[in-house]
């Protein structure tokens, strides 16, 4: 009997239809052409922009930036067309819908998939989908610009089924789609999220071990297993070009690599060693965001530590009545309420959060009942996953285990923010839901046992509710971590430290107020879920009326809490998007420089922010990955030059450091408030030769000596160097000798060098020595290590032409292969997804 294909997926059509309504609706600015305010974004603007200039104008791929922290590969940022044909893909499995519509929806279509590959009924796939999707901190995600987090977050379900489907026999589609998922993933390349997702993947590994070792099965276990290692590697193909020359950058980098330093700058902590067992991030650093675990309880009370930082209390709540109080006239204290930091936060995370991981009262509730009723073996990984998912959350928290981890898990000391560690629980919870889900519409366990189960589930969530949340509003230690630097601020603006006093206790209670509402509003959730249950279970209503009803008050318990944080606030026009990027007076006056190769510093932004890069050649700038030499020299030379220059009183060797680094204009606020631009006479330029070289033993002494030296005069070279300079080499420059600049471009230098003695050449470019080659009349030579962060060359003496190329073969080499296999990997998948529904079709017949 043949199948009828089309009534077969009339109801994926449907489901598709449904996720693009949704996703449309909650993003509807998305289609009027506005576009989130995301604050991670605008960094992304000023990173990429002159590397997109560049190729806009040469044609020629750009894999180097000096519009950040001095010059840095651009691997991160943008490098031009993708070699990997996946990019397309990317794009196809979102409809070409406008952001944040496309990750809303590939986030329901990839769960909906898992739910799919789960065999569970069509409503629980649809419900599931919508709770994965809309989970707080996807939606957060998206608010503050974090794409390819969120996209790599949407696509984990897929790559899940995949898997799963495979150790289910369906080799060829399994293989299949666990290809194409996870070319999908690892083009998106969010390392943290594929290095958490790769933990969960080996758990499910050993999982399905044991479930085919009880059944008897192993060769069938390694049939898969092999076959899903294969599709792995071939969908992993792709991205090769990404990721050797990510790895290689990262050698170099604060992520990847350890600084020479053992010591921390003055400013840091007088003095103190540095984390010298770690070979990558510093542990301190590393556990910044660690998730507190008493704030785990957001998952299902979101309001339990404050929703987000930046939340504040409203008109007519305590903090407004304490105003009022102390004498604020009511619009005043309205306005002051606006203005001032008032911080409904109060979780363990010391450098706040931009809101909870909340998945839902609901889930939370099918979560516990999956413990007790689900019988699949999917519950051997979906537990511990979940466990997992916690500890790595609470760092610093739950250091008896996150330290040896951090020390001796693989790779595990690049990543830092293990608050982000919550998507695994968040993903498994879902899951584990709609498990639970398909038992109770199952019924197996009969009607008594299953009611039975669903009590002890609802008292088990309603009484975490009652005792942590209502009661713990009421016993609960309100205090915020900044709540002391709050006391000293408010006790000068409101009137001594009564005064100030009083308003914090209110802020307390407003904190206390918002746990309550939240828990209040969780067990009515918890009520309605449980409600509707038990009614089915009593045959009250039928299994329509239970999806309906678990469905709507799934999207309406999310939809609600979300609205908190991605809105119609949050879009704005591109014009409004764009308006940051504007250029000031003192941006325009310094572009008229038609010098093409200087720095500038604009001490009105931080040196973490990339605005300022979107105009000039930035010596700050964002990266998550910067090189360790420039952290190095911002720690230690650049953020004490800040502050000295802040404080009106810049040393001399503050202005040296500048002028070694080609700060040729300085951006400061003017008296009437506009930006102005000084130029700084005395930037070195492009490169000048030294009259000597002082050798120092190790990186410490290097650095500190660039803390003293007369940098024009004298450079300082780490002594491991001194050999490719020929030994104690000494320069010499006449008064004559000169380098300049004579052509300027992204991956390529040039200089006019004359110098009637054999010198020694100081380039105010960073050292990279993964892809720079010098070249002296053509003929390639070391480039030295210099002043910590830069380059020297030995030049001998007359007159020469020299070149600097970044050519980065890797990325080179690299760069055909993920061509191939890209375009090999989507042959493949067609073929795979074709020959296994010509296999099933023979079946049926």
């Amino acid at each position: 009997m043949k199948q009828n294909w089309l009534k077969a997926i009339l109801p994926h059509l449907a489901a598709i239809g449904i996720f693009l309504i949704l996703a449309t609706i909650y993003c509807a600015p998305a289609m009027e052409g506005k576009v989130v305010n995301q604050s991670d974004m605008m960094n992304v603007q000023g990173m990429a922009k002159e590397a997109k200039d560049y190729y806009e104008q040469t044609g020629d791929i750009p894999l180097w930036s000096n519009s950040m922290f001095g010059g840095m590969p651009t691997y991160v940022v943008y490098t031009g067309p993708n070699a990997n044909k996946i990019a397309f893909v990317n794009r196809a499995v979102c409809l070409f819908l406008p952001d944040p519509i496309n990750m809303l929806f590939l986030a329901m279509i990839c769960m909906y998939i898992l739910a799919c590959v789960l065999n569970v009924k069509y409503w629980i796939r649809i419900a599931g989908a919508i709770a994965f999707a809309f989970c707080t901190y996807n939606v957060i995600l998206i608010d503050v610009g974090h794409v390819t987090k969120m996209y790599d977050i949407a696509l984990m379900p897929a790559v899940f089924a995949g898997i799963l489907l495979t150790y289910r026999n369906k080799y060829f589609s399994g293989a299949a789609l666990t290809m194409l998922a996870t070319a999908l993933f690892i083009y998106n390349n969010h390392l943290q999220v594929i290095y958490y997702t790769f933990i969960c993947i080996g758990v499910v590994v050993i999982a399905a071990f044991i479930h085919f070792y009880k059944s008897k099965q192993l060769p069938a276990f390694f049939k898969a297993s092999g076959i899903l290692l294969v599709a792995g590697i071939l969908g992993v193909m792709p991205s090769i070009n990404t990721l050797l020359v990510t790895q290689e950058y990262a050698e170099y980098t604060m992520r990847g690599s350890k600084s020479e330093l053992t010591i921390h700058s003055p400013e840091e902590s007088g003095g103190s060693k540095k984390d010298t067992k770690s070979t990558g991030l510093d542990i301190d650093y590393a556990y910044d965001w660690s998730y507190g675990v008493k704030e785990s309880f957001t998952f299902l009370i979101p309001g339990y530590a404050g929703n987000s930082s930046s939340q504040k209390p409203g008109v007519g709540s305590n903090t407004y009545q304490a105003l009022v109080k102390i004498g604020a006239p009511e619009a005043q204290a309205e306005q002051i309420l606006q203005q001032a930091p008032f911080p409904m936060y109060h979780g363990d995370q010391p450098k706040g959060t931009s809101g909870p991981v909340y998945v839902g009262a609901i889930i939370c509730l099918l979560f516990v009942l999956s413990l007790l009723i689900v019988r699949s073996w999917h519950i051997w990984w979906l537990i511990p996953i979940t466990i997992i998912g916690f500890v790595l959350a609470w760092g610093n928290h739950f250091m008896i285990v996150n330290e040896f981890l951090f020390y001796h898990l693989p790779y595990y000391n690049k990543f830092r923010a293990p608050a982000m560690a919550l998507i695994i629980p968040s993903f498994s919870f879902v899951v584990l839901a709609i498990l639970a889900l398909q038992e109770i519409v199952e019924g197996t366990l009969g009607t008594t046992v299953l009611l039975k189960k669903l009590q002890y589930a609802t008292l088990a969530t309603a009484g975490v509710v009652v005792i942590f949340g209502i009661a713990g509003s009421y016993t609960m230690n309100f205090t915020s971590h900044h709540d002391a630097g709050l006391l000293g601020s408010f006790s000068q603006y409101f009137g001594g430290e009564e005064n100030a006093k009083s308003i914090i206790r209110a802020l307390e209670k407003d904190r206390a107020d918002l746990m309550l509402k939240d828990s209040l509003r969780s067990l009515l959730f918890i009520a309605i879920g449980a409600g509707a249950l038990w009614a089915f279970l009593k045959n009250k209503i039928n299994m329509t009326v239970l999806a309906v009803v678990t469905i709507a008050a799934i999207t309406i318990d999310l939809w609600q809490e979300d609205k908190k944080y991605l809105n119609t606030d949050s879009f704005v026009d591109d014009s409004t998007f764009m308006s940051e990027l504007q250029p000031t007076a003192a941006d325009l006056e310094i572009k008229k420089d038609p010098d093409p190769y200087y720095r500038v510093w604009n001490l009105s932004a931080p040196l973490d922010n990339a605005a300022p890069s979107y105009f000039h050649k930035n010596i700050g700038g964002y990266s998550p990955a910067k090189l360790w030499i420039y952290q190095d020299m911002l720690d230690h030379l650049l953020v004490p030059a800040y502050q000295h220059i802040a404080t009106g009183k810049p040393t001399p060797q503050d202005m040296r450091i500048l002028d070694m680094l080609n700060t040729k204009y300085l951006i400061f606020p003017g008296q009437n408030g506009q930006m102005v631009a000084q130029r700084n006479p005395e930037a070195y330029g492009n490169a000048w030769f030294v009259k000597g070289i002082v050798y120092a033993p190790d990186a410490n002494t290097e650095m500190k000596t660039l803390g003293y030296l007369d940098v024009k005069d004298s450079a300082v070279v780490d002594k491991r160097f001194e050999p490719k300079l020929g030994g104690s080499f000494q320069p010499v420059a006449d008064t004559t000798a000169s380098i300049k600049l004579t052509k300027y471009g992204l991956n390529n230098l040039e200089y006019a060098s004359n110098n009637s003695q054999e010198g020694f050449a100081v380039f105010s470019d960073i050292w990279y020595p993964a892809g720079w080659k010098a070249y002296i009349d053509g003929k390639e030579t070391d480039i030295i290590r210099t002043n910590y962060a830069l380059r020297g060359l030995k030049i001998p003496a007359g007159q020469h032409k020299v070149e600097m190329k970044f050519a980065p073969q890797t990325f080179y080499k690299t760069a055909k292969i993920s061509y191939i296999s890209s375009i090999l990997v989507l042959l493949i998948a067609a073929g795979g997804f074709i020959w296994q529904y010509m296999n099933d079709k023979k079946k049926t017949v």
